[in-house]
């Protein structure tokens, strides 16, 4: 059984910025974007062990017989986001890279009217309903091999990218989208009914990696103006709706002859971003 999410240790010592240094962060980088022979190779090995879930990087189970074997040996959920193992993180952080800037994919998705409920309904209730939208949600994101970035308030953020979601990661991020909102339509989505959650999808070049403090509980997540825009973009999305942008549309092939198209002001950015409106308000209403 391998002991590390990838051995980064044996690439090379870890040494100021040297031309050998230069080439950990372009193994790193190998890794992340999902490029890196020896982390295919290894996942390989991993599922040989039938135990889900997995670490969404190495593919270390959690689960299980094959879960407690590899807690073992040092295997574990990593305290900054359970869909990834310690020591895909710990292997990174041992050569001083807390992470790289990558393409990725974001799925944002954020419950219309939430302050408006939360005022009408107890305290209990009201937890309870966001409860049911952060399972749903994170279910759909899982379910399309992303991993959960953050829930935060009425929002939950989906992230993709090479290394957990293989090179179509645009794709599976729609297609999560998709899956999300008509999760959050369907009359039994919670103990109320209907979650009216706004989603939306963008894609580019963020940072992402393990942040905090060396030594403290760190987070995995993504950070860069791509994060921020796909924000912007949610808030925008009607209850049900699922908006895309053109750019992410395009990376992932997904057909948009006939769909309705927007140009939204996106507060902190000089242009505006068109984007397509993937699944519309009345698809949801009807759904529902």
């Amino acid at each position: 059984m391998d002991r590390g999410g990838v051995d980064f240790r044996s690439m090379t010592e870890q040494k100021p910025m040297t031309e050998q240094n230069a080439m950990t962060v372009e193994q790193i980088r190998s890794f992340l974007t999902g490029e890196n022979p020896q982390l295919a190779a290894q996942r390989k090995r991993h599922m040989r062990f039938p135990t889900d879930p997995r670490c969404k990087m190495c593919a270390a189970p959690f689960g299980g017989l094959g879960g407690a074997a590899f807690r073992m040996v040092g295997f574990g959920r990593f305290p900054g986001n359970p869909s990834l193992c310690k020591q895909c993180i710990t292997q990174m952080r041992k050569n001083g890279m807390s992470g790289l800037e990558i393409p990725v994919s974001l799925v944002f998705s954020d419950v219309r009217g939430s302050t408006a409920m939360g005022e009408r309904m107890r305290p209990a209730d009201f937890h309870a309903f966001l409860d049911h939208f952060y399972r749903l949600a994170s279910d759909a994101i899982l379910d399309h091999d992303g991993v959960v970035d953050k829930i935060v308030g009425d929002e939950v953020i989906g992230l993709f990218f090479g290394g957990v979601s293989g090179s179509a990661h645009t794709a599976a991020a729609i297609a999560a989208a998709i899956d999300l909102a008509e999760r959050a339509s369907r009359p039994n989505a919670s103990p109320s009914g209907v979650i009216p959650a706004g989603t939306a999808v963008h894609m580019g070049d963020a940072f992402v990696g393990a942040t905090g403090p060396i030594g403290a509980v760190d987070d995995f997540t993504a950070l860069g103006d791509v994060v921020n825009t796909t924000a912007r973009l949610a808030s925008a999305a009607r209850a049900g709706e699922v908006l895309v942008s053109v750019a992410a549309a395009t990376a992932a092939g997904t057909m948009t002859e006939g769909l309705e198209r927007r140009t939204l002001d996106i507060r902190g950015r000089s242009e505006a971003l068109e984007v397509i409106v993937l699944r519309s308000a009345n698809e949801a209403a009807v759904a529902a």
